[in-house]
């Protein structure tokens, strides 16, 4: 790192807090209906894989027009998984399924190095904040987990109207926590989303690898947290 670090920036979902069930048990449930055994740790395997083949790709999705991105996401996954019925219908049928969980303030809860993590952090002379590509969802989620009280500012791409990697959302962040991005820290679980995006926007950055989708990234990166406590 360049600077000291005045301020900590964390991604929301997939780095604070996750969906229950996780992802993979429901597509290994709703295969199963499909007459394909897959075991939750196999399709979490794979989706890891299609996470780290598609993380460009995926850099790019605006947050509304994003059905054709997962037709090809799950095309992928189910090649991997060699399921051979109708892909796209199975895509679709999925994405009912999700769709009814996600938007379920209920549906997610914190990783068990969060809190800890995060009431760590408190103790510093640090500044806190969540910068996420996400709806005013994310911020109820935080609520209801009891997380809201450790963030001094809380930044959401559908408030402000620009999404990560722009620059941009990660300089309103630094704006408002009242420093420099050259002395933010920011922790996110996507390699193009949040560690390029931050550190094209002057941050340091650090990759928050709890699936092992990126095992090649040439960055900081940790498998959860934790690794906060390796250099604060």
């Amino acid at each position: 790192m360049t600077e000291e670090i005045d301020a900590i920036l964390l991604d929301a979902g997939g780095t604070m807090f996750d969906l229950s069930p996780p992802r993979e048990k429901v597509l290994s449930e709703l295969l199963a209906k499909h007459g394909l055994r897959a075991e939750p740790a196999r399709v979490a395997r794979v989706l890891a894989k299609a996470d780290g083949a598609f993380d460009s790709e995926f850099a790019k999705l605006d947050g509304k027009h994003e059905s054709a991105f997962w037709v090809k996401y799950d095309g992928f996954v189910l090649k991997e998984l060699g399921f051979d019925g109708n892909a796209k219908e199975f895509s679709r049928e999925a994405e009912k399924v999700f769709d009814s969980i996600i938007s379920k303030v209920e549906s997610w809860v914190d990783y068990p190095d969060t809190r800890p993590t995060l009431e760590m952090l408190t103790k510093r002379d640090l500044t806190l904040g969540v910068v996420s590509n996400a709806t005013d969802l994310a911020g109820r989620v935080l609520d209801n987990l009891g997380l809201t009280k450790f963030f001094d500012t809380i930044v959401l791409s559908d408030e402000v109207g620009v999404r990560k990697p722009s620059p941009k959302i990660f300089h309103i962040a630094a704006e408002r926590a009242g420093v420099r991005p050259s002395r933010c820290l920011f922790a996110g679980d996507k390699l193009a989303v949040d560690v390029i995006g931050a550190s094209r926007a002057g941050m340091n950055a650090v990759l928050i690898d709890r699936v092992g989708a990126f095992p090649k990234a040439d960055c900081l990166r940790g498998k959860d947290l934790t690794i906060f406590k390796r250099f604060l």
